[in-house]
């Protein structure tokens, strides 16, 4: 187990990159972090002469994580480091949050399909909450994820699970995925596998944390800690320059999604933020 480096910017290849924040895994600050973090499972002597170094490309603005854990090292991290309890009881206790967002979500969905039916992949499934709610409407709904654990809890709920995708094989009308992509080493790699199993007209709807404002806080007296840049876990801040040039070459196209079927203004408001914080993106496959 190891962490490697990531060179280029993994969404433009660019190779111009430069640092914004950089910090020893050695430093004591840090260490503390993880080893809090992480109820001091994580064997600190893997990492502690590699750098946690942030790198920014000139070209498309995408933030990213230099060192990353490689396969073995991520799949120990997610399987064995991160309690499996304690983040289904985490889900189970925001139950009533979560519904009501999956309810808007599921909503959109309709509208932008008019009510018919749809195959729906849910990529990175988690615990399946959001696949539970999804199938519950009447979708027809496939569930992909790594971890072996959230895998045997989402087939004890009856849900469809897969192991894998096959690439250039279209068969979904709209691939969702919550919180996945800040983990994804490679996610220009991940987003066109996606793209070739999604049908011709369909969707891709992603969410992951905001980046606003956080080149300006890394310069005010900034502690790495469990926000939108987490040590190993968030690999990867996304924002509306860097999303444009992941799609850049692919047939999918960025739509304001709210309001794409509505003129509610607080579909409209909800928009204008998403401007802003862009934290949501809805992506249409149009060739």
């Amino acid at each position: 187990m190891k962490l490697i480096k990531r060179i280029k910017c993994p969404v433009c290849n660019f190779k111009k990159i430069w640092s914004i924040y950089k910090l020893s895994y050695g430093d004591l600050e840090i260490k503390n972090f993880l080893e809090v973090y992480y109820n001091k499972k994580l064997n600190l002597d893997l990492i502690t002469s590699n750098d946690y170094n942030l790198l920014e490309c000139k070209n498309c603005k995408f933030i990213f994580q230099e060192s990353i854990p490689n396969e073995l090292f991520s799949e120990h991290l997610y399987e064995n480091l991160i309690s499996a309890t304690a983040s289904l009881k985490k889900k189970e206790e925001n139950i009533i949050n979560l519904k009501k967002k999956y309810y808007n979500e599921i909503i959109l969905i309709k509208k932008i399909f008019k009510e018919r039916k749809i195959n729906i992949l849910e990529f990175g499934a988690g615990w399946g909450f959001w696949s539970l709610e999804a199938k519950k409407s009447g979708f027809n709904v496939s569930c992909l994820e790594l971890s072996k654990r959230r895998v045997e809890y989402m087939k004890s709920k009856d849900l469809n699970v897969i192991n894998t995708i096959e690439k250039n094989k279209p068969k979904y009308d709209l691939i969702y995925s919550d919180q996945t992509f800040e983990h994804i080493s490679d996610p220009k790699e991940t987003l066109d596998l996606l793209n070739s199993s999604l049908n011709l007209g369909g969707y891709i709807l992603l969410n992951f944390p905001s980046s606003f404002g956080f080149k300006r806080k890394v310069k005010n007296n900034y502690m790495p800690n469990k926000d939108e840049a987490h040590p190993l876990e968030h690999l990867n801040l996304f924002n509306r320059s860097s999303m444009n040039y992941l799609i850049k070459s692919t047939n999918l196209k960025l739509i304001n999604f709210r309001s794409l079927k509505s003129l509610n203004l607080r579909d409209v408001y909800k928009d204008i933020k998403n401007l802003i914080y862009f934290d949501s993106v809805l992506l249409k496959k149009i060739i």
